[in-house]
């Protein structure tokens, strides 16, 4: 019987990737989860999917996402319909509107933090 490709099972799960040798200036729009691991200066707008900022990483951006995972430095602003997470040894700078956030012990933040309920944990009438 035939299978599907790996590719084509494995491709939901993936991430684009921004190596450490690859510098961005603008902005970026991405329809699928993202992880940088260089840099970017600019705007990133991904609002339905899940941005990874690895331990190599600095950004300097505005970003909407659906989820940010911050290993690396982050400076900016960030709307985050779901959660964020800053984990140990990552420097975030800036300001945050998040439906919840979580700040690993050795995690650094420095600015505003707007928790607010999204639609998804509000009761139902």
């Amino acid at each position: 019987m035939p299978t599907a490709p790996v590719l084509e099972r494995e491709a939901p799960h993936r991430a684009a990737v921004l190596g450490k040798g690859v510098l961005v200036k603008g902005e970026i729009h991405s329809g699928e989860p993202l992880t940088i691991e260089g840099e970017v200066q600019g705007t990133i707008n991904m609002p339905e999917h899940r941005l990874t900022i690895a331990g190599s990483a600095k950004v300097r951006a505005n970003v909407k996402a659906r989820e940010i995972e911050v290993h690396g430095a982050f400076d900016g602003r960030a709307e985050v319909k779901e959660k964020t997470c800053i984990r140990d040894g990552a420097q975030f700078t800036g300001d945050i509107h998040s439906g919840s956030i979580l700040i690993e012990d050795g995690g650094y933040i420095k600015g505003s933090v707007d928790l607010s309920r999204n639609s998804r944990t509000e009761p139902k009438a």
